[in-house]
């Protein structure tokens, strides 16, 4: 396993949850000192740290928070500190089985900042400073400061932790307005972290995944990694129990926001369980460029076959031939039932077909629900109306041999145009245990499928035949780590991309900065578009749907409209408007009509489609 700065530093490195929750949970009562059931029932704290890093955590976390000797002491405890310690960490030892880092948990000592003074801080120093050398006399690999309300104190431990030479975690506890008691700002209190010596600093507790995302994006780019370890929403009591209402599947939609923004290390704190955990590893699979668990095909790896030389990009499909002759083409979106009629699919197809629509998308279990395969949709809609539809294929669902087998088959049926996505990590629902495989991301697919169309597999062995796909990637203009945006754009155009379909965007300074600053990669770009149907959806994309922002002003005109009864109708021009201001600079349009509104789409588009006799 690589050095635990290594791994925070390359971003995607995640931490296990709550320890107390579960044991509570298991029939530990709260009466009790917690850390003494690493004495008293070793085996449930054992399994309890198993259960996380087969979730996917590749940090264990000592059940040690509360063991230092002042809080031990009201148990009467107190010189059972060192045993209670060196088990803990034995027990996270034995569970990691070297396949996960062990962090030292020490919590703060309960002084207020009032108290912090004179006679209580020494006593401070001295609870900290003994809690801290016996961990590291149990041999942990690092020391995770968390849950510390006062900055002082952090500070101090900071000062008394570093010295051992271990990695130092320092994580600050804000309340529920963003601030620190004494009204520390997230930006003073990461800068304060850092000067006093801390290698990853973050916040943890305190609230929900809203509340970590308020408070630790502020500390990017501060000079230190960045550990975000939420609760799972705010605490409520119902039928005598304390019981946290954030669920898993909103945990991971959450981690996902958190790694775009720049948080290279995520994990969960009180209420969070192993079902979080495998929702946040669902993510950090899907948008970690550098960690471990995700194999990665290197773009430029692959040679072509010797003697071979790839079908002209005009050749592949109309869709390429008209981009390549520099023509204004358009593609809908129609998403699979999910059941197994096709109706009002074809007959969507058909109308925007003889409207002089371009082609049409399908999603591949957009938004990871479950629906029919696109590929099978693909089919009978090329069958039915002529259309050679866009094939969306995510990294998401299949192992890499199945994803290879999935997309040959794709060709040889004649499929030919391909998005190529990673995929939005499985949502809970129905079927709570799906996971995602992401045994490969999208610069990895995309390399792989321009070998095919090289005739050379993987494996770097020669295919009988190139294959025909245009390579189709996304982008999204409005990412909140742009910069890291533009580099994965990079590497997906080196990869063997072709053309690139944006996410939607509704702040046009926003698009005139992407096309401005992708120019010189020459990719053709086709301009997504997803009308608003009203100003209730327009929050819900801006609050819930990541790579998606809708400005202040923008909201504002899809209240006044809908308080007209015009709130469809407003979104339809604040997307005209989009499209037009840039339609000297974009090869195409690509429209995601609301709950799969066809004739939205050809209202967004109407003067901007030729007449299919002359296509």
């Amino acid at each position: 396993m690589k050095p635990f700065l290594d791994m925070a530093q390359a971003g995607g490195l995640l931490f296990d949850g709550a320890m107390g929750t579960l044991l509570y949970d298991r029939g530990i009562f709260l009466t009790r000192s917690f850390e003494d059931i690493n004495r008293t029932q070793p085996k449930l704290v054992r399994q309890i740290h198993e259960e996380y890093l087969q979730a996917g955590a590749r940090v264990l976390t000592t059940n040690t928070f509360a063991a230092n000797r002042l809080k031990l002491d009201r148990h009467g405890l107190g010189d059972a500190l060192r045993p209670i310690n060196f088990e803990a960490v034995k027990l996270a030892r034995e569970a990691a089985g070297g396949r996960a880092h062990v962090a030292g948990s020490v919590g703060p000592t309960g002084f207020t900042f009032d108290q912090f003074v004179g006679v209580q801080g020494g006593r401070a120093r001295a609870v900290l400073a003994e809690h801290i050398q016996t961990l590291v006399d149990a041999e942990v690999d690092l020391i995770v400061l968390e849950t510390f309300p006062v900055l002082a104190e952090l500070e101090l431990a900071i000062e008394l932790a570093v010295p051992h030479g271990l990695p130092v975690v320092a994580l600050f506890m804000f309340q529920a307005d963003g601030r620190g008691q004494q009204g520390h700002g997230p930006a003073q209190v990461g800068k304060r972290l850092v000067a006093a010596g801390a290698h990853v600093i973050g916040s943890n507790c305190g609230g929900g995944p809203e509340l970590l995302y308020q408070v630790t994006t502020p500390m990017v780019g501060l000079g230190a990694p960045v550990l975000a370890m939420a609760n799972a929403g705010r605490p409520e009591e119902v039928e005598g129990r304390t019981i946290y209402m954030a669920n898993p599947e909103y945990f991971g939609v959450f981690t996902r926001r958190l790694l775009k923004a720049g948080v290279m290390c995520v994990g969960g704190c009180c209420g969070t369980t192993p079902e979080h955990t495998k929702r946040m590893a669902n993510a950090v699979r899907m948008m970690s460029p550098a960690g471990e668990t995700t194999p990665r095909i290197e773009p430029g790896s692959l040679r072509p076959a010797e003697g071979v030389e790839p079908v002209a990009v005009e050749d592949r499909s109309v869709l390429a031939a008209r981009i390549v002759a520099g023509q204004f083409v358009t593609s809908v979106e129609i998403n699979p039932p999910n059941g197994f009629d096709l109706t009002k699919q074809i007959a969507a197809a058909t109308a925007l077909r003889d409207a002089g629509v371009t082609t049409i998308n399908i999603a591949d279990g957009p938004r990871a629900t479950l629906r029919m395969s696109n590929l099978a949709m693909a089919v009978e809609i090329e069958r039915a109306t002529g259309l050679q539809p866009i094939l969306h294929a995510a990294c998401r669902d299949r192992n890499f041999l199945g994803l290879q087998a999935h997309l040959l088959g794709a060709h040889v049926l004649g499929l030919r145009n391909l998005v190529v996505i990673t995929g939005d990590p499985p949502k809970m629902g129905p079927y709570p245990h799906a996971t995602g495989v992401y045994d490969v991301d999208s610069v990895g697919l995309l390399s792989v499928l321009d070998g095919y169309n090289r005739a050379v597999d993987p494996a770097g062995k020669a295919m009988p035949d190139t294959t025909r796909f245009f390579l189709i990637t996304g982008a999204e203009p409005a990412a909140i780590d742009y910069d890291r945006e533009l580099r994965r754009l990079e590497m997906k155009r080196d990869a063997g991309a072709q053309a690139v379909m944006t996410q939607p965007v509704y702040d046009p300074a926003k698009v005139e900065r992407f096309l401005d600053d992708t120019q010189a990669l020459g990719l053709p770009v086709l301009l997504g578009l997803c009308p608003l149907a009203s100003h209730r959806n327009a929050l819900f994309l801006h609050e819930n749907v990541p790579g998606m922002q809708v400005p202040p002003y923008i909201l504002a005109r899809m209240k006044a409209a809908d308080e007209r009864g015009e709130g469809q109708a407003e979104g339809v021009r604040i997307a005209r408007e989009a499209l037009a201001a840039v339609r000297d600079r974009v090869q195409g349009a690509y429209i995601m009509p609301p709950f799969g509104r066809h004739k939205v789409a050809l209202e967004v588009l109407d003067g901007y489609l030729e007449s299919p006799s002359k296509g």
